[in-house]
């Protein structure tokens, strides 16, 4: 938790914990008297408004204002992505007296912003600039002021492609000079329900799942998540619950790391308080939970650049293979280390696995193996799988399958049905041909829920929605490979720990899709 202290009229005093940047004091204003000891209340707000809201599809917390004032840190406020000087501002009601801000931001926060003040929404005066933050919790301290609006305006965003997100947004004054606010629990950190929720849900569970064998099938899910925390949280618990209510007994979790772009070679995880990756903590937390409720765990590093470019145009270059050497056992150990039973080597790096780098893979296979006893896999993209040289070396070969199907934004179920059938002999004879006596498993399989996803299902597209098309892709997927003795399952995607507004996105909680996995996964042996 970082705090930002003593911000007065024409004095700016220290920070605790972090550099806390430049601040701008507020213009003068009346001296208000507060007395020694004195203790802060919770300012409760009226109404908010702001400036815009995140529209992406499988991303975007619900377009709701009030989120970073609900008490709740589940829901956000999230602006328009890839924007500066983005806003949104809150209306006490009346004028109250405020010394204290507290801001908890999500992932996309403001390195640099400002916060103002009103007492009519038209003219603000500036109350602090703040420059080169680092996100996570920022507790700002200054000399009481006499105020009705309190506005932020994120003017840089840490991630060129991202907005402004806040989980919560806490307004704070001295008690004796807000003597009709009763103030609340600490907000933003109540989670009592939800813990009683899970405790009931998991009284007595012990299960462990039985050792996985090659025979098996796959009734997986990917588990996304991009924040530090959410693995370890009460409410990912919660859907790992749920996840398993419904017949899922393999869960895929992800862990991402990063490059700056595709000719880079140094790989970080950002593996800190406040980062974009999952902790070990977190992934070793949400592994033991998986493990209790029965259900089996494939480990999935996923390598990103920065830029946004996609990870599959990523050059391999000899100093690239040495830190990615680095960076995949690092994971494969967090892997034996909480005891998951099967491990990816690698996730649609198709630029670097080719015949150039074979001997390159092999060395990072063979090295994981000393490190890790489970199962391997590598997640090849739909089109990378076929020129792989290393599939002998590993033992499930794993295909992100969003293979095209049809050229209609509206096939029927039995148009689906034959698309797959088409793509199901194309693999058969692929192993045939290769004489690769292997399962296959799909590391992933997905569709937005939209019209046309079925022509690019790795796409999101603006299409009107349409829920019944992504049931129907994966529906007829099931009802295809299911009956192939060389298919052994899929992992959807995808699920978040903590639910999100997605009615056109890759999610399938809450669709008609969710009911197809459902029936499929009690079903299948």
């Amino acid at each position: 938790m970082k705090k930002y202290i003593g911000i007065t009229f024409l004095l700016i005093v220290g920070c605790v914990l972090h550099a806390c940047g430049n601040q701008e004091s507020p213009e003068a204003q009346e001296v208000i008297e507060v007395a020694e000891g004195d203790t802060l209340v919770y300012l409760s707000v009226e109404n908010t408004v702001a400036s815009s809201f995140d529209d992406t599809p499988d991303w975007a917390p619900p377009p709701n204002p009030k989120a970073p004032i609900d008490g709740d840190m589940l829901t956000r406020w999230s602006s328009k992505l890839g924007v500066d000087n983005e806003w949104i501002y809150f209306d006490l009601g009346k004028s109250k007296v405020l010394n204290k801000i507290i801001i908890r931001w999500e992932a996309a926060y403001a390195v640099d912003y400002e916060i103002l003040t009103s007492l009519d929404a038209k003219n603000w005066k500036r109350l602090v600039l703040m420059e080169g933050q680092d996100g996570v919790i920022d507790e700002i301290e200054f000399s009481p002021i006499k105020t009705r609006y309190v506005k932020i305006i994120g003017l840089k965003r840490n991630n060129p492609t991202w907005g402004f997100s806040i989980w919560e947004f806490e307004i704070y004054g001295p008690k004796s000079l807000n003597t009709d606010e009763t103030g609340r629990k600490t907000p933003a950190v109540d989670l009592s329900k939800k813990k009683e929720e899970l405790e009931k849900a998991m009284a007595g569970l012990e299960e462990k799942p039985t050792p996985m064998t090659l025979e098996e099938f796959h009734k997986g899910v990917v588990y996304t998540s991009w924040t530090d925390w959410e693995l370890g949280s009460v409410p990912s618990d919660l859907t790992l619950v749920h996840l398993k209510k419904m017949g899922v007994k393999h869960i895929a979790i992800m862990a991402p790391a990063y490059q700056d772009a595709v000719d880079s070679t140094e790989i970080a995880t950002h593996d800190f308080k406040g980062g974009d990756s999952p902790t070990d903590e977190a992934i070793a937390h949400a592994i033991r939970t998986c493990h209790t409720l029965g259900i089996k765990v494939l480990l999935k590093p996923h390598l990103d650049c920065k830029d946004g470019t996609f990870r599959g145009d990523i050059i391999g270059t000899k100093a690239w293979f040495v830190n990615y050497k680095k960076f995949i056992l690092r994971y494969a150990k967090l892997a034996q280390d909480n005891n998951a039973e099967i491990f990816s080597v690698g996730t649609e790096l198709e630029n670097t696995s080719f015949d150039a780098w074979d001997g390159e893979w092999r060395d990072i296979i063979a090295s994981v193996r000393d490190i890790y006893k489970g199962y391997l896999t590598y997640s090849a993209n739909w089109t990378e799988y076929i020129d792989m040289p290393f599939w002998d070396a590993l033992d499930f070969i794993g295909i992100d399958a969003y293979f095209p199907l049809t050229d209609k934004n509206d096939p029927t179920k039995e148009e689906l049905v034959a698309a797959w059938e088409k793509q199901a002999d194309v693999l058969e004879k692929w192993l045939k041909d290769n004489n690769l006596n292997k399962p296959i498993i799909f590391t992933e399989l997905g569709y937005v829920s939209s019209d046309g996803t079925n022509k690019q299902p790795w796409a999101t597209l603006s299409n009107p929605e349409d829920q019944t098309e992504q049931a129907d892709c994966l529906d007829a997927a099931l009802e295809v490979l299911s009956k192939r003795s060389w298919f052994k399952g899929m992992y959807i995607w995808q699920y978040f720990p903590l639910e999100r507004w997605s009615p056109i996105g890759f999610p399938i909680r809450d669709k008609e899709a969710e009911v197809v996995i459902e029936k499929w996964y009690k079903e299948i042996e």
